[in-house]
């Protein structure tokens, strides 16, 4: 309050120094016309901060833009944890449908720096289907080789 009332001290201070220092005439008129806003002007800027409180938007260089801000880590958390799940629920109904098998798939992940990472794909195999007693064995094979094509950065284990 207290730079307000300077600026406002300051911007009549000026103008009564202008007035009392130009010619009479035409000009005289046009330069203390212009005086006289820039004096409203410097006491309505006040207003301008209020309007701007009042439209939400922040004051310019405040600090508050997007890229300061703070992420929620429990909301992101969740969204991985759906995501893993979307992934391992894709990956269950490729594997049964690619080998005629039934699975039971499970995605480890963390995150570092708010990014997903897949650390370990965890694979039970439940219903060998169609497949005898020897085979069994290369479709666990088969099942992690084609699990590692499609999730490479990730550990994967296939059990039965």
């Amino acid at each position: 309050m207290q730079a307000y009332i300077w600026a406002v001290c300051g911007a009549v201070i000026i103008s009564a120094l202008a007035a009392i220092l130009m010619p009479e005439g035409k000009i005289g008129k046009f330069i203390n016309g212009i005086l006289k806003l820039f004096c409203l002007s410097v006491m309505i800027a006040p207003l301008f901060a209020l309007f701007e409180k009042f439209t939400g938007e922040p004051p310019a260089g405040d600090g508050s833009d997007s890229a300061g801000a703070e992420l929620d880590d429990d909301f992101i958390e969740y969204m991985f944890g759906k995501r893993a799940q979307e992934e391992a629920d894709s990956l269950e109904e490729l594997l049964e449908e690619e080998f005629a098998i039934g699975v039971s798939a499970e995605i480890l992940w963390d995150y570092a720096e708010y990014a997903y990472n897949v650390t370990n794909v965890n694979i039970k195999i439940e219903n060998f289907g169609m497949y005898g007693n020897d085979e069994h064995i290369i479709i666990i094979a088969q099942v992690e080789s084609r699990t590692q094509e499609l999730i490479p950065d990730a550990e994967v284990n296939v059990y039965e």
